[in-house]
């Protein structure tokens, strides 16, 4: 699993738990919305191997 992977899998755990502390909380949009800038890159990352 890559640096990448490891950060996806662990903010994704994050707002797992955010949410169930309190599903409407700013804090879940917020860890909602670096995760999706994480699995942008990790796409972007995989369509292509050659970029750093």
């Amino acid at each position: 699993m890559s640096k990448l992977e490891a950060k996806i899998v662990n903010l994704r755990l994050e707002m797992y738990e955010a949410y169930n502390l309190n599903p409407h909380s700013g804090e879940v949009l917020k860890i909602s919305q670096e995760l999706d800038k994480l699995i942008n890159e990790y796409i972007k990352k995989k369509s292509n191997p050659t970029s750093s």
